[in-house]
This record gives structure tokens, C-alpha cells and sequence, in this order.
């Protein structure tokens, strides 16, 4: 129950109070003061809800006590009570300090005082409610803060994380460009800086944005290198028996991303299957690549152009897994990348190549 305390100098005020209010007290909970520093005391040391005093008193005024009380307990609703004789002083003093209410003595009814402390009770309880809905603002403001950075320090981490197989990336298609693409014309220089371009637009895309479920990837993927109606078929299994860890997915996604776009650049039709694996704690991703035979089946016609887009996926495709394997039989190609969450393991001096 919220506590009232009631100051006032004269013992006889504080006598009538206590039988105005005697019916109610199992509604209001009152302490009775004829000391300002008794009173203060109290408000210091216990929850008060409403304070109303006296103004008018002899060695400490109301207007003092107020003042005192905003300091010791700011939530507390003070009401003031006067005599009718100085409503004029009183309205003076009511206009330089925060009161809730200004009634008029004497009370001829136990309404006169009820309904008040009634009044300032509903209020206090409005400024209780409105406190706690404050309060759990700034802990769900703080909590957003926290997810703010922790999201941030994700996404630098993120970042960081990436940052040297983007370097690698494009400091192996700068020096490209600067070198072999010296022979090539105006057309094929053109299509290189194109594939070199949406090599590193893909990277963003895979890294440094949205995350993405294995499922996600995959449906992207085949819609985006399998087109059967034109002979050209790309299938990706999954046989861990459980999804790659978030960490090393986004890899093991460009990864296949890598082998179907050197397939769907290089050949009009083919036939790829991505594989991923798990030995220990190594994540392998398996490509088998088979394309028709003949000088006809390359989109590429020109060797150095074909030579240096293979070059360039493949140079990041070693910089985007810590080994990487490869073998080329006939119109068949086969390619092991394998991936490793930071933590990481050793186990991986004893794989041969394919």
C-alpha cells in the first residue's frame, strides 16, 4: 500500500485528519507529522507516495518542505493545504514550486480530504506506471544498442575475416591486366575486365551482406548454371548429413559459384557435380566437371582468353580455401577445395591430389 504522509504544526489539525480518514484506512496508509525534520525523516527513509503539508508553519513553511522533498524523493505528489484567509500569498508560492494540488481549510467533510489524497494517489500511480514504461525503454534501447554492436562488430569481423581473399582477388586480376592481358584486343580485354568484374561483385554479394542457408544457396545456384533444355546440367549434393557451419558456408557457396561459372563461361554444354564432404574436421567440396569434346564446345575461342579466366578462378579459388587439388582427364576436370572453420585443425598435410 502506497503511504500518505500528512504534516501539519497543530495537534488539533493532525487529530481531526486521523478521524476523517479513520474509514478509510485499510484504503490509505497514513503517517501523521507536526515536525518539518520528522516528517522529512520519514520521506527520506521510506517510500511516500503523497505528501501534503501544511504552508503556513511556524519554523519551517511549506514551501521549504517541498523544496526539500523534490530533493529527497522526486516521485512523491505533494498537495498543499491553506487557510482561505491566504490564498493569495499561497497562489504566489504555488506558482514557484511543483505541487499537485492546493485545498483550502477547514475541511467540513472527510471528502474534503479523501478524495485529494485519492486524486494524488491515481496520479502517483500514472507516474509510477509511466517510470516503468520509461525504464524498460532504455533497457530495450540498451538492448538494441547491444545488438547494434554486436551486429557491427559481426560485420567487421566479417569484414576483416574476408578482407585478405578480396586483396588476393583483386591484386591477382590488377596483375593480370597489367600483364597477359597486354595480348589480348579491345574486345577480349573488354570480356575480361567483365568476368573479372562479376567475379568480385559475386564475392561481395556472398560475404559481406545478407547470410544465407545452404538451401538458399543451393536453389540459387542451380537456377542460376543449370539449364537442361540446353545440355548444360549442374547438381550439388550435400552428403555430411548436416549443414556446413555458417562460418565456412558463405566459402563452400562460392566455391560452387566458381566452378559453375568457369563451366557456364567456358563450355556450351557440360555436366557438373558438386559434392560436399566432411573428413574430421575438414569440409571437402568435390567438383567433376564433364564437357563434349572439340575445339567447338568452348564459348572462348581464343586459348589466352580461356587461359586467363581459368587463371583468375583459379588463383581465387586457392586463396578462398586453405588446399586445393585439381586434375584434368580428357574432356573431364575435377577439382577438391577444402575449408576449415577458424579454430581449425591440422589435417590437412596428408590429402594427395586427385
Amino acid at each position: 500500500m502506497n503511504t500518505v504522509v500528512i504534516l501539519d504544526h497543530e495537534s488539533k489539525n493532525i487529530e481531526g485528519y486521523r478521524r476523517m480518514l479513520e474509514a478509510s484506512r485499510e484504503q490509505i496508509d497514513c503517517e501523521f507529522f507536526q515536525y518539518p525534520e520528522k516528517a522529512l525523516d520519514y520521506v527520506k527513509s521510506h517510500p511516500t507516495a503523497v505528501l501534503i503539508s501544511e504552508l503556513a508553519m511556524p519554523v519551517m513553511s511549506g514551501k521549504e518542505v517541498f523544496d526539500m522533498v523534490e530533493m529527497l524523493s522526486p516521485s512523491t505528489v505533494r498537495i498543499a493545504m491553506t487557510q482561505m484567509d491566504s490564498v493569495a500569498e499561497t497562489l504566489e508560492i504555488f506558482n514557484q514550486i511543483r505541487i499537485f494540488k492546493l485545498i483550502l481549510k477547514p475541511f467540513f467533510l472527510p471528502e474534503d480530504l479523501i478524495n485529494p489524497i485519492q486524486q494524488a494517489l491515481e496520479y502517483h500511480k500514472e507516474l509510477e506506471q509511466e517510470e516503468l514504461r520509461i525504464k524498460k525503454m532504455e533497457q530495450e534501447r540498451l538492448r538494441l544498442d547491444q545488438l547494434w554492436q554486436q551486429l557491427t562488430d559481426k560485420l567487421e569481423k566479417k569484414k576483416n575475416r574476408y578482407k585478405g581473399i578480396y586483396q588476393v582477388a583483386s591484386g591477382i586480376i590488377r596483375g593480370n591486366l597489367n600483364s597477359e592481358m597486354k595480348g589480348l584486343n579491345a574486345q577480349e580485354a573488354g570480356f575480361a575486365a567483365e568476368v573479372c568484374e562479376e567475379l568480385l561483385q559475386e564475392f561481395m554479394r556472398y560475404y559481406m551482406f545478407e547470410e544465407r542457408d545452404w538451401q538458399f544457396h543451393v536453389r540459387y545456384l542451380q537456377v542460376r548454371f543449370s539449364y537442361p533444355e540446353d545440355g548444360c546440367i549442374l547438381q550439388i549434393k550435400n552428403n555430411t548429413g548436416s549443414e556446413a557451419p555458417r562460418e565456412i558456408l558463405p566459402e563452400i557457396a562460392y566455391g560452387i559459384f566458381l566452378g559453375g561459372y568457369l563451366c557456364q563461361m567456358l563450355f556450351y554444354s557440360y555436366r557438373t557435380l558438386m559434392l560436399v564432404e566432411k573428413e574430421g574436421a575438414v569440409y571437402v567440396l568435390r567438383m567433376f566437371c564433364q564437357h563434349s569434346s572439340g575445339r567447338k564446345s568452348y564459348k572462348i575461342t581464343d586459348e589466352g582468353v580461356r587461359n586467363l579466366m581459368i587463371n583468375f578462378i583459379r588463383e581465387i579459388a586457392k586463396a578462398l580455401s586453405f588446399r586445393m587439388a585439381s586434375g584434368v582427364k580428357e574432356q573431364k576436370f575435377a577439382v577438391r577445395l577444402y575449408f576449415r572453420k577458424e579454430d581449425g585443425c591440422n589435417e590437412c598435410d596428408n590429402y594427395g591430389a586427385l
